[in-house]
């Protein structure tokens, strides 16, 4: 159990980070020659971005991955805002809807302060397939001047955008 906890803890630390600049609004958009489905299962399948964060529920193709630190517990002085000191609860979420969708939420304090990275998988044509992600503005209860890491979902984005290259890339305009 706490070998899991640590590799939670781990994956927790790659996908938040300390402190960097405000997040703000950013998208990118591919579309590619392929169905759905793989373009969804070669994202976020068995080695996919968010590997590692236990599922929590799963009702068909609806499934709901979280990973919650407590104050006090190793490692959430790395992934809790140093502007918020008194914070007691750290939560990332990724919610899926297969193969819809996959939105990961950086949450403090539940939900008191919140990001996070969302993608959308649009089918085109049976073969073509646009994906977008956006990364959301920084919202909450007292946001004003707190900061947190969006190079680093910039990065969790980025990496499962590349997984995307085994695809032949489409000209929309086509």
């Amino acid at each position: 159990m706490a070998m899991l906890r640590h590799l939670l803890l781990i994956a927790a630390l790659l996908v938040t980070g300390g402190c960097g600049k405000a997040v703000e609004l950013v998208s990118q958009t591919r579309t590619v020659a392929a169905p759905r489905e793989a373009v969804f299962a070669k994202m976020f399948g068995d080695d996919g971005a968010f590997a590692g964060l236990p599922l929590v529920t799963n009702g068909g193709s609806t499934r709901l991955y979280e990973l919650v630190v407590e104050k006090g517990e190793p490692g959430f002085e790395r992934i809790a805002p140093k502007q918020r000191p008194d914070a007691y609860k750290v939560k990332i979420a990724v919610a899926m809807e297969i193969p819809r969708e996959a939105h990961m939420i950086y949450s403090v304090d539940d939900g008191a302060l919140a990001t996070g990275l969302k993608f959308t998988f649009e089918e085109l044509a049976p073969d073509r397939t646009r994906v977008a992600f956006t990364v959301d503005e920084l919202s909450g209860h007292d946001t004003e001047g707190l900061a947190v890491n969006s190079a680093k979902l910039r990065s969790v984005a980025h990496d499962a955008l590349r997984k995307l290259d085994d695809f032949d890339e489409v000209d929309e305009q086509a």
